[in-house]
């Protein structure tokens, strides 16, 4: 699998989606999750299945009757002595479970069983936003421990007016547990802590989002976006600055 897959990965997450580890069974994680959304692959993001495809299967992991099409591949797993059929994400390769056939527990016949350490939920109503940061590169790794955050993307964003162009994240969060407020007052905290500087900070939305932010933070409309290459994506990461979360 590609570095740039597994980079962000906690030591168990790379267990399981490269070296095909399996998580215990049991309800925790995604197995009693039932809320509207879809779960994307940990390693690329990549869609996999619709919330309307899982089901409750009574086996210990999460259990869906179809994937999106196209977002999974079969592979044979003669593996532990059995004759089972590995589920691996058509983008990146990464370990999901295995898939049954003849078990009767939906009109599809079909049973994706499925570790939640693979797969990571974005709810339906997820929302996104565009944050300008005086170094993207620590401002993503603090960005990604924050509670409801989905993904974190460094790139580089200007505003319409041509008064900023700089450094900036692209975040994804789960609105039912943080706020873009939550969002910059603790990435903000961090950063100041880590590196002793303050920097210039801009969130690219509009005014109604911008309620509770603190006095730093400039509001703009969004000009431009583009995303920074590959080498800048979890930079801290790959240069061995910070390890990845256990």
């Amino acid at each position: 699998m590609k570095p740039e897959y597994t980079v962000h990965l906690t030591p168990w997450e790379y267990r399981v989606l490269v070296e095909k580890a399996t998580d215990p069974p049991g309800p925790g994680g995604y197995t009693n999750h039932f809320a509207e959304g879809t779960y994307h692959c940990r390693a690329c993001g990549a869609p996999l299945y619709r919330s309307s495809a899982k089901f409750h299967s009574g086996c210990g992991w999460p259990a869906f009757d179809q994937e999106i099409p196209g977002a999974v591949i079969r592979k044979p797993d003669f593996s532990h002595g059995m004759v089972r059929t590995e589920i691996l994400c058509a983008r990146c390769g990464g370990h999901l479970g295995h898939v049954f056939e003849g078990e009767g527990f939906t009109p599809t016949n079909t049973r994706h069983c499925v570790n939640t350490s693979s797969i990571v939920f974005h709810p339906a109503d997820k929302q996104a936003f565009t944050l300008g940061v005086p170094d993207f590169h620590y401002c993503q790794e603090y960005a990604s421990h924050i509670e409801g955050v989905l993904s974190v993307e460094c790139g580089f964003a200007g505003s319409s007016d041509s008064s900023h162009y700089g450094e900036a994240l692209h975040i994804e969060y789960d609105p039912h547990k943080t706020s873009v407020a939550t969002m910059i007052t603790q990435l903000q905290r961090e950063f100041r802590s880590a590196t002793a500087r303050d920097g210039t900070w801009v969130l690219f939305s509009e005014t109604a989002r911008a309620e509770h932010l603190p006095d730093s933070v400039r509001v703009a409309s969004l000009g431009s976006y583009t995303r920074a290459p590959e080498e800048h994506q979890w930079f801290l990461r790959k240069a061995g600055i910070i390890r990845r979360q256990q």
